[in-house]
Protein backbone atom coordinates (compact mmCIF):
# COMPACT_ATOMS: atom_id res chain seq x y z
CA UNK A 1 0.00 0.00 0.00
CA UNK A 2 1.16 3.58 -1.33
CA UNK A 3 -0.26 6.57 0.91
CA UNK A 4 -1.45 9.80 -1.01
CA UNK A 5 0.03 13.15 0.92
CA UNK A 6 -2.25 15.03 -0.72
CA UNK A 7 -5.33 12.89 -0.54
CA UNK A 8 -4.92 10.42 2.53
CA UNK A 9 -6.30 7.91 0.49
CA UNK A 10 -4.29 4.36 -0.23
CA UNK A 11 -3.51 2.63 -3.24
CA UNK A 12 -2.98 -1.35 -3.84
CA UNK A 13 -0.13 -2.19 -5.86
CA UNK A 14 -2.45 -4.17 -8.96
CA UNK A 15 -2.51 -7.88 -8.81
CA UNK A 16 -0.41 -7.93 -11.47
CA UNK A 17 2.20 -5.81 -10.29
CA UNK A 18 4.79 -8.47 -11.01
CA UNK A 19 4.32 -8.48 -14.46
CA UNK A 20 4.63 -4.25 -14.91
CA UNK A 21 8.26 -2.73 -13.91
CA UNK A 22 8.91 -0.33 -10.82
CA UNK A 23 8.66 2.46 -13.56
CA UNK A 24 5.44 1.38 -14.52
CA UNK A 25 4.03 1.09 -11.30
CA UNK A 26 5.22 4.04 -10.15
CA UNK A 27 3.87 5.97 -13.58
CA UNK A 28 0.14 4.03 -12.82
CA UNK A 29 -0.02 5.58 -9.35
CA UNK A 30 1.02 9.10 -10.42
CA UNK A 31 -1.99 8.71 -12.61
CA UNK A 32 -4.31 7.30 -10.30
CA UNK A 33 -3.09 10.18 -8.49
CA UNK A 34 -4.01 12.72 -10.44
CA UNK A 35 -7.23 11.52 -11.80
CA UNK A 36 -8.17 10.63 -8.00
CA UNK A 37 -7.28 14.29 -7.29
CA UNK A 38 -9.59 15.78 -9.69
CA UNK A 39 -12.68 14.17 -8.74
CA UNK A 40 -12.12 15.06 -5.20
CA UNK A 41 -11.76 18.81 -6.13
CA UNK A 42 -14.79 18.69 -8.24
CA UNK A 43 -16.62 16.40 -5.43
CA UNK A 44 -16.20 19.06 -2.94
CA UNK A 45 -17.03 21.64 -5.59
CA UNK A 46 -13.14 22.81 -5.38
CA UNK A 47 -13.40 23.65 -1.66
CA UNK A 48 -10.78 21.41 -1.27
CA UNK A 49 -9.11 17.83 -1.73
CA UNK A 50 -8.73 16.81 1.66
CA UNK A 51 -11.19 14.20 2.03
CA UNK A 52 -12.75 11.41 5.13
CA UNK A 53 -11.02 8.01 4.27
CA UNK A 54 -14.14 6.54 3.67
CA UNK A 55 -15.06 9.01 1.16
CA UNK A 56 -11.93 9.07 -0.55
CA UNK A 57 -12.15 5.30 -0.71
CA UNK A 58 -15.23 5.23 -2.28
CA UNK A 59 -14.46 7.68 -4.64
CA UNK A 60 -11.37 5.82 -6.17
CA UNK A 61 -13.60 1.93 -6.20
CA UNK A 62 -15.98 4.60 -8.10
CA UNK A 63 -12.94 5.40 -10.42
CA UNK A 64 -11.66 2.21 -11.04
CA UNK A 65 -15.16 0.27 -11.63
CA UNK A 66 -15.70 3.26 -13.99
CA UNK A 67 -12.01 2.43 -16.05
CA UNK A 68 -12.77 -1.09 -16.13
CA UNK A 69 -10.23 -1.92 -13.35
CA UNK A 70 -10.37 -4.90 -11.28
CA UNK A 71 -7.40 -5.38 -8.70
CA UNK A 72 -8.18 -9.17 -8.26
CA UNK A 73 -8.04 -9.64 -12.51
CA UNK A 74 -4.74 -9.31 -13.97
CA UNK A 75 -4.19 -7.20 -16.86
CA UNK A 76 -6.33 -4.77 -15.86
CA UNK A 77 -4.59 -2.05 -15.01
CA UNK A 78 -2.42 -1.82 -18.60
CA UNK A 79 -4.81 0.40 -20.63
CA UNK A 80 -4.20 3.37 -17.94
CA UNK A 81 -0.23 2.78 -19.11
CA UNK A 82 -0.89 3.68 -22.41
CA UNK A 83 -3.82 6.04 -23.13
CA UNK A 84 -4.44 9.71 -21.32
CA UNK A 85 -6.31 8.52 -17.76
CA UNK A 86 -8.14 11.49 -17.86
CA UNK A 87 -9.60 10.92 -21.28
CA UNK A 88 -9.97 7.76 -20.91
CA UNK A 89 -12.55 8.22 -18.15
CA UNK A 90 -14.35 10.91 -19.53
CA UNK A 91 -15.16 7.95 -22.42
CA UNK A 92 -15.89 5.05 -19.98
CA UNK A 93 -18.06 7.65 -18.20
CA UNK A 94 -20.02 8.65 -21.03
CA UNK A 95 -20.48 4.88 -21.71
CA UNK A 96 -21.74 4.32 -18.20
CA UNK A 97 -23.94 6.86 -18.23
CA UNK A 98 -25.12 5.66 -21.60
CA UNK A 99 -25.97 1.98 -20.03
CA UNK A 100 -27.62 4.00 -17.15
CA UNK A 101 -30.29 5.32 -19.56
CA UNK A 102 -30.55 1.60 -21.10
CA UNK A 103 -31.21 -0.21 -17.39
CA UNK A 104 -34.06 3.15 -16.60
CA UNK A 105 -35.67 2.27 -19.89
CA UNK A 106 -35.41 -2.07 -19.14
CA UNK A 107 -36.69 -1.69 -15.65
CA UNK A 108 -39.49 0.68 -16.67
CA UNK A 109 -40.07 -1.77 -19.26
CA UNK A 110 -40.21 -4.60 -16.45
CA UNK A 111 -42.42 -2.81 -14.45
CA UNK A 112 -44.85 -2.26 -17.04
CA UNK A 113 -44.93 -5.57 -18.27
CA UNK A 114 -44.40 -7.83 -15.44
CA UNK A 115 -48.09 -9.14 -13.75
CA UNK A 116 -49.06 -8.50 -10.78
CA UNK A 117 -48.54 -11.90 -8.83
CA UNK A 118 -48.68 -10.65 -5.70
CA UNK A 119 -44.97 -11.22 -4.90
CA UNK A 120 -43.72 -9.28 -1.88
CA UNK A 121 -40.38 -9.09 -2.88
CA UNK A 122 -40.70 -9.03 -6.49
CA UNK A 123 -42.42 -5.85 -6.77
CA UNK A 124 -40.38 -3.99 -4.18
CA UNK A 125 -37.30 -5.14 -5.82
CA UNK A 126 -38.53 -3.65 -9.47
CA UNK A 127 -39.78 -0.44 -7.75
CA UNK A 128 -36.51 0.33 -5.61
CA UNK A 129 -34.54 -0.30 -8.75
CA UNK A 130 -36.50 1.94 -10.64
CA UNK A 131 -35.85 4.44 -7.81
CA UNK A 132 -32.21 3.81 -7.35
CA UNK A 133 -31.39 4.06 -11.13
CA UNK A 134 -33.35 8.19 -11.27
CA UNK A 135 -30.74 8.48 -8.18
CA UNK A 136 -27.70 6.77 -9.80
CA UNK A 137 -24.64 8.95 -9.52
CA UNK A 138 -22.51 7.45 -11.77
CA UNK A 139 -19.64 10.61 -11.46
CA UNK A 140 -18.44 10.19 -8.20
CA UNK A 141 -20.65 5.96 -6.85
CA UNK A 142 -20.43 4.62 -10.00
CA UNK A 143 -19.65 0.79 -8.60
CA UNK A 144 -22.88 1.48 -6.24
CA UNK A 145 -25.76 -1.25 -7.01
CA UNK A 146 -28.79 1.22 -7.55
CA UNK A 147 -31.90 0.38 -5.26
CA UNK A 148 -32.26 -2.51 -2.47
CA UNK A 149 -32.47 -6.27 -4.11
CA UNK A 150 -34.68 -8.71 -2.25
CA UNK A 151 -36.32 -10.83 -4.96
CA UNK A 152 -34.12 -13.58 -5.21
CA UNK A 153 -33.12 -14.84 -8.92
CA UNK A 154 -32.45 -18.81 -9.53
CA UNK A 155 -29.42 -17.55 -11.36
CA UNK A 156 -27.56 -15.34 -9.01
CA UNK A 157 -25.46 -12.26 -10.58
CA UNK A 158 -21.75 -12.67 -9.60
CA UNK A 159 -20.94 -11.01 -6.64
CA UNK A 160 -17.78 -9.26 -8.19
CA UNK A 161 -20.17 -7.82 -10.64
CA UNK A 162 -20.81 -3.98 -9.51
CA UNK A 163 -22.81 -0.40 -10.19
CA UNK A 164 -24.64 -0.62 -13.38
CA UNK A 165 -23.36 -3.96 -14.75
CA UNK A 166 -24.67 -5.76 -12.11
CA UNK A 167 -28.19 -3.59 -12.43
CA UNK A 168 -28.41 -4.81 -16.23
CA UNK A 169 -27.16 -8.33 -15.75
CA UNK A 170 -29.97 -8.71 -12.62
CA UNK A 171 -32.95 -6.84 -14.72
CA UNK A 172 -31.81 -9.18 -18.00
CA UNK A 173 -31.95 -12.73 -15.71
CA UNK A 174 -35.42 -11.74 -14.36
CA UNK A 175 -36.80 -10.82 -17.55
CA UNK A 176 -35.43 -14.02 -19.04
CA UNK A 177 -37.37 -15.75 -15.73
CA UNK A 178 -40.42 -13.84 -15.98
CA UNK A 179 -40.63 -14.77 -19.71
CA UNK A 180 -40.38 -18.41 -18.75
CA UNK A 181 -43.50 -17.97 -16.22
CA UNK A 182 -45.44 -15.92 -19.16
CA UNK A 183 -45.44 -19.42 -21.03
CA UNK A 184 -47.97 -20.94 -18.24
CA UNK A 185 -51.43 -19.63 -17.69
CA UNK A 186 -51.28 -17.63 -14.82
CA UNK A 187 -53.75 -19.35 -12.50
CA UNK A 188 -52.19 -22.74 -12.61
CA UNK A 189 -49.01 -20.56 -11.42
CA UNK A 190 -50.82 -19.21 -9.18
CA UNK A 191 -52.21 -22.80 -7.54
CA UNK A 192 -48.39 -24.27 -8.43
CA UNK A 193 -47.22 -20.98 -5.99
CA UNK A 194 -49.74 -21.91 -3.01
CA UNK A 195 -48.47 -25.47 -3.34
CA UNK A 196 -45.31 -24.79 -2.46
CA UNK A 197 -46.84 -22.43 0.52
CA UNK A 198 -49.33 -20.04 1.65
CA UNK A 199 -47.40 -17.82 2.31
CA UNK A 200 -45.02 -17.40 -0.88
CA UNK A 201 -46.41 -14.11 -1.37
CA UNK A 202 -44.49 -12.55 1.49
CA UNK A 203 -41.61 -14.46 1.15
CA UNK A 204 -38.22 -13.67 -0.21
CA UNK A 205 -38.12 -16.58 -2.86
CA UNK A 206 -37.67 -17.02 -6.25
CA UNK A 207 -41.41 -17.68 -8.36
CA UNK A 208 -39.02 -19.55 -11.26
CA UNK A 209 -37.93 -22.46 -9.86
CA UNK A 210 -40.95 -23.98 -8.80
CA UNK A 211 -42.80 -23.67 -12.24
CA UNK A 212 -39.24 -24.63 -14.06
CA UNK A 213 -39.33 -27.89 -11.76
CA UNK A 214 -42.69 -28.82 -11.94
CA UNK A 215 -42.71 -27.99 -16.12
CA UNK A 216 -39.58 -30.31 -15.90
CA UNK A 217 -41.65 -33.04 -14.21
CA UNK A 218 -44.33 -33.09 -16.59
CA UNK A 219 -42.15 -32.98 -19.69
CA UNK A 220 -39.70 -36.10 -18.25
CA UNK A 221 -43.14 -38.25 -18.07
CA UNK A 222 -44.29 -37.02 -21.56
CA UNK A 223 -46.71 -34.92 -20.22
CA UNK A 224 -48.29 -31.42 -21.11
CA UNK A 225 -45.86 -29.01 -19.08
CA UNK A 226 -47.89 -26.26 -18.99
CA UNK A 227 -50.79 -27.70 -17.06
CA UNK A 228 -47.82 -27.66 -14.14
CA UNK A 229 -50.00 -29.87 -11.75
CA UNK A 230 -48.25 -33.11 -10.68
CA UNK A 231 -50.41 -35.54 -8.71
CA UNK A 232 -49.44 -37.84 -6.42
CA UNK A 233 -49.34 -40.92 -8.98
CA UNK A 234 -47.36 -38.50 -11.17
CA UNK A 235 -44.39 -37.89 -8.56
CA UNK A 236 -44.56 -42.03 -7.96
CA UNK A 237 -44.39 -42.49 -11.73
CA UNK A 238 -41.46 -39.90 -11.21
CA UNK A 239 -39.64 -41.40 -8.51
CA UNK A 240 -39.90 -45.30 -10.65
CA UNK A 241 -38.27 -43.29 -13.49
CA UNK A 242 -35.65 -41.35 -11.64
CA UNK A 243 -34.54 -43.68 -8.87
CA UNK A 244 -32.11 -46.31 -10.81
CA UNK A 245 -29.99 -43.47 -12.17
CA UNK A 246 -26.75 -42.02 -10.62
CA UNK A 247 -26.25 -38.92 -9.59
CA UNK A 248 -24.44 -38.28 -13.24
CA UNK A 249 -26.98 -39.75 -14.93
CA UNK A 250 -29.60 -37.92 -13.16
CA UNK A 251 -28.06 -34.64 -13.78
CA UNK A 252 -27.94 -35.72 -17.54
CA UNK A 253 -31.54 -37.10 -17.80
CA UNK A 254 -32.52 -33.10 -16.20
CA UNK A 255 -30.32 -31.42 -18.49
CA UNK A 256 -31.78 -32.93 -21.69
CA UNK A 257 -35.26 -32.85 -19.80
CA UNK A 258 -35.05 -28.83 -20.00
CA UNK A 259 -33.50 -29.13 -23.57
CA UNK A 260 -36.93 -30.56 -24.11
CA UNK A 261 -38.87 -28.20 -22.42
CA UNK A 262 -37.46 -25.07 -24.59
CA UNK A 263 -38.35 -27.62 -27.56
CA UNK A 264 -41.71 -28.28 -26.23
CA UNK A 265 -42.51 -24.51 -25.44
CA UNK A 266 -41.03 -23.04 -28.24
CA UNK A 267 -38.09 -20.91 -26.15
CA UNK A 268 -34.98 -19.76 -27.17
CA UNK A 269 -32.46 -21.65 -25.94
CA UNK A 270 -29.32 -18.95 -26.19
CA UNK A 271 -32.03 -17.26 -23.41
CA UNK A 272 -33.66 -20.40 -21.41
CA UNK A 273 -30.91 -22.99 -21.50
CA UNK A 274 -28.60 -21.41 -19.26
CA UNK A 275 -31.13 -20.22 -16.80
CA UNK A 276 -31.96 -23.95 -16.75
CA UNK A 277 -29.12 -25.24 -16.73
CA UNK A 278 -28.33 -24.13 -13.11
CA UNK A 279 -31.85 -24.99 -12.30
CA UNK A 280 -30.71 -28.67 -13.16
CA UNK A 281 -27.55 -28.56 -11.35
CA UNK A 282 -29.79 -26.49 -8.35
CA UNK A 283 -32.30 -29.43 -8.55
CA UNK A 284 -29.83 -32.59 -8.84
CA UNK A 285 -28.33 -33.06 -5.18
CA UNK A 286 -32.27 -32.06 -4.00
CA UNK A 287 -33.79 -34.68 -6.25
CA UNK A 288 -31.22 -37.46 -5.64
CA UNK A 289 -31.67 -36.91 -2.06
CA UNK A 290 -35.55 -36.76 -2.08
CA UNK A 291 -35.54 -40.40 -4.74
CA UNK A 292 -33.42 -41.96 -1.98
CA UNK A 293 -35.83 -41.25 0.78
CA UNK A 294 -38.73 -42.28 -1.66
CA UNK A 295 -40.73 -39.00 -1.10
CA UNK A 296 -41.01 -36.59 -4.15
CA UNK A 297 -43.72 -34.32 -2.47
CA UNK A 298 -41.09 -31.48 -1.54
CA UNK A 299 -39.74 -31.39 -4.82
CA UNK A 300 -43.09 -31.27 -7.47
CA UNK A 301 -45.71 -30.03 -6.12
CA UNK A 302 -49.55 -30.21 -6.28
CA UNK A 303 -51.77 -27.09 -6.61
CA UNK A 304 -53.01 -25.42 -3.82
CA UNK A 305 -56.24 -23.75 -2.82
CA UNK A 306 -55.86 -20.64 -4.29
CA UNK A 307 -57.03 -17.69 -2.28
CA UNK A 308 -58.63 -13.97 -2.10
CA UNK A 309 -56.11 -11.72 -1.66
Amino acid sequence: MMPSKSTGTEFAAPADAQALTPKQIDLLQMRLFSLFKAQARAYTLGDSTSLPQDTANELMASLLYTLGVDPLIPGTYRPLLDEDIHLLYSLRLAALEKKADQARAFAGTLCLRTPDLGCIALKSTLSSILTGLHAYDARFFAHHIPGSIDYQLSLPVPQNVQGIDYILQYLARLDAELRFIGCFPSHRVLALLEGTSSRWRDLVCNLYMPVAVNALGLCLLDAPPRRLHISQAQRESLLALLAPLSASQLESRLLAGYQSLCATLSLPEEENLPLLCAAAHDLAPRLLEAVQRGDLSHVFFSFGLLRRR
